[in-house]
Protein backbone atom coordinates (compact mmCIF):
# COMPACT_ATOMS: atom_id res chain seq x y z
CA UNK A 1 0.00 0.00 0.00
CA UNK A 2 1.14 3.50 -0.68
CA UNK A 3 1.27 6.19 1.97
CA UNK A 4 -1.71 7.90 0.39
CA UNK A 5 -3.91 4.79 0.44
CA UNK A 6 -2.78 4.02 4.00
CA UNK A 7 -3.82 7.51 5.10
CA UNK A 8 -7.14 7.13 3.31
CA UNK A 9 -7.75 3.77 5.00
CA UNK A 10 -6.97 5.31 8.41
CA UNK A 11 -9.40 8.18 7.81
CA UNK A 12 -12.06 5.76 6.59
CA UNK A 13 -11.61 3.54 9.66
CA UNK A 14 -11.87 6.59 11.95
CA UNK A 15 -15.08 7.74 10.24
CA UNK A 16 -16.62 4.27 10.47
CA UNK A 17 -15.72 3.99 14.16
CA UNK A 18 -17.15 7.45 14.79
CA UNK A 19 -20.39 6.70 12.96
CA UNK A 20 -20.78 3.41 14.88
CA UNK A 21 -20.28 5.30 18.15
CA UNK A 22 -22.85 7.92 17.16
CA UNK A 23 -25.35 5.26 16.11
CA UNK A 24 -24.97 3.40 19.40
CA UNK A 25 -25.30 6.65 21.34
CA UNK A 26 -28.52 7.50 19.50
CA UNK A 27 -30.16 4.08 19.90
CA UNK A 28 -29.12 2.53 23.21
CA UNK A 29 -29.46 -1.21 23.47
CA UNK A 30 -32.00 -2.52 26.01
CA UNK A 31 -30.60 -3.91 29.23
CA UNK A 32 -30.26 -7.68 29.57
CA UNK A 33 -33.55 -9.25 30.63
CA UNK A 34 -35.57 -6.09 29.94
CA UNK A 35 -38.82 -6.53 28.10
CA UNK A 36 -39.25 -4.52 24.92
CA UNK A 37 -42.69 -2.99 24.73
CA UNK A 38 -44.26 -1.93 21.48
CA UNK A 39 -44.23 1.82 21.09
CA UNK A 40 -47.67 3.12 21.98
CA UNK A 41 -48.93 6.01 19.87
CA UNK A 42 -48.66 9.37 21.58
CA UNK A 43 -51.98 10.74 22.79
CA UNK A 44 -53.43 13.63 20.81
CA UNK A 45 -52.83 17.00 22.49
CA UNK A 46 -55.87 18.34 24.29
CA UNK A 47 -56.89 21.95 23.63
CA UNK A 48 -56.17 24.25 26.52
CA UNK A 49 -59.11 25.70 28.38
CA UNK A 50 -57.50 29.17 28.18
CA UNK A 51 -57.51 29.30 24.36
CA UNK A 52 -60.61 30.04 22.28
CA UNK A 53 -61.63 27.36 19.77
CA UNK A 54 -59.77 27.53 16.44
CA UNK A 55 -61.69 28.95 13.49
CA UNK A 56 -61.33 26.84 10.36
CA UNK A 57 -61.49 29.88 8.08
CA UNK A 58 -59.05 32.03 10.03
CA UNK A 59 -55.57 32.64 8.61
CA UNK A 60 -52.78 30.56 10.16
CA UNK A 61 -51.24 31.88 13.36
CA UNK A 62 -47.72 31.60 12.00
CA UNK A 63 -47.14 33.41 8.75
CA UNK A 64 -44.23 32.53 6.54
CA UNK A 65 -42.55 35.70 5.43
CA UNK A 66 -41.45 36.11 1.86
CA UNK A 67 -37.68 36.39 1.54
CA UNK A 68 -36.71 40.02 1.96
CA UNK A 69 -35.29 41.52 -1.21
CA UNK A 70 -32.08 43.31 -0.48
CA UNK A 71 -30.33 45.83 -2.59
CA UNK A 72 -27.40 44.32 -4.47
CA UNK A 73 -24.00 44.64 -2.85
CA UNK A 74 -22.07 47.27 -4.80
CA UNK A 75 -18.32 47.64 -4.35
CA UNK A 76 -16.14 50.46 -5.67
CA UNK A 77 -12.52 49.32 -5.69
CA UNK A 78 -9.56 51.58 -6.45
CA UNK A 79 -6.09 50.27 -7.23
CA UNK A 80 -3.33 52.79 -7.73
CA UNK A 81 0.38 52.83 -8.44
CA UNK A 82 2.82 55.43 -9.75
CA UNK A 83 1.54 55.33 -13.35
CA UNK A 84 -2.16 54.36 -13.31
CA UNK A 85 -5.29 54.50 -11.19
CA UNK A 86 -7.79 51.67 -11.80
CA UNK A 87 -11.40 52.11 -10.67
CA UNK A 88 -13.50 48.95 -10.63
CA UNK A 89 -17.21 48.59 -9.86
CA UNK A 90 -18.61 45.22 -8.77
CA UNK A 91 -22.29 44.38 -8.34
CA UNK A 92 -23.00 41.18 -6.38
CA UNK A 93 -19.33 40.24 -6.77
CA UNK A 94 -19.34 40.53 -10.58
CA UNK A 95 -17.18 43.20 -12.21
CA UNK A 96 -19.38 45.51 -14.26
CA UNK A 97 -17.17 48.53 -14.95
CA UNK A 98 -13.40 49.12 -15.14
CA UNK A 99 -11.82 52.50 -15.86
CA UNK A 100 -8.06 53.03 -16.15
CA UNK A 101 -6.78 56.58 -15.58
CA UNK A 102 -3.21 57.17 -16.68
CA UNK A 103 -0.98 59.46 -14.60
CA UNK A 104 1.42 59.93 -17.50
CA UNK A 105 1.01 63.42 -19.04
CA UNK A 106 -0.68 63.28 -22.44
CA UNK A 107 -2.16 59.81 -21.92
CA UNK A 108 -5.91 59.62 -21.58
CA UNK A 109 -8.04 57.27 -19.58
CA UNK A 110 -9.88 54.31 -21.04
CA UNK A 111 -12.48 51.75 -20.05
CA UNK A 112 -12.02 47.99 -20.18
CA UNK A 113 -15.12 45.98 -21.11
CA UNK A 114 -15.46 43.19 -18.50
CA UNK A 115 -16.80 39.76 -19.43
CA UNK A 116 -20.60 39.45 -19.30
CA UNK A 117 -21.40 36.42 -17.08
CA UNK A 118 -24.70 35.81 -18.91
CA UNK A 119 -22.90 35.21 -22.22
CA UNK A 120 -20.71 32.20 -22.91
CA UNK A 121 -17.00 33.07 -23.09
CA UNK A 122 -16.79 31.86 -26.69
CA UNK A 123 -19.60 34.18 -27.80
CA UNK A 124 -18.46 37.22 -25.78
CA UNK A 125 -16.12 38.86 -28.30
CA UNK A 126 -15.97 42.25 -26.54
CA UNK A 127 -14.63 40.97 -23.21
CA UNK A 128 -11.29 42.55 -22.39
CA UNK A 129 -11.54 45.17 -25.15
CA UNK A 130 -10.40 48.72 -24.40
CA UNK A 131 -12.92 51.49 -25.03
CA UNK A 132 -11.46 54.94 -25.56
CA UNK A 133 -13.39 58.16 -25.11
CA UNK A 134 -12.01 61.16 -26.99
CA UNK A 135 -14.38 63.74 -25.55
CA UNK A 136 -16.59 64.18 -28.62
CA UNK A 137 -20.19 64.99 -27.76
CA UNK A 138 -19.51 65.88 -24.11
Amino acid sequence: MTARSTAFAAVLATLLAFSAGVASAQAPEPAAGAKTAAAAPAPAPQPSADLPPADEHAPPLVETAAPATKDPKIQHLVTEDSQVRIEETRVRGVTTHIVVHSKIPGMGSYEIQPRDPSVSPDADKTAGMRLFSFGFGH
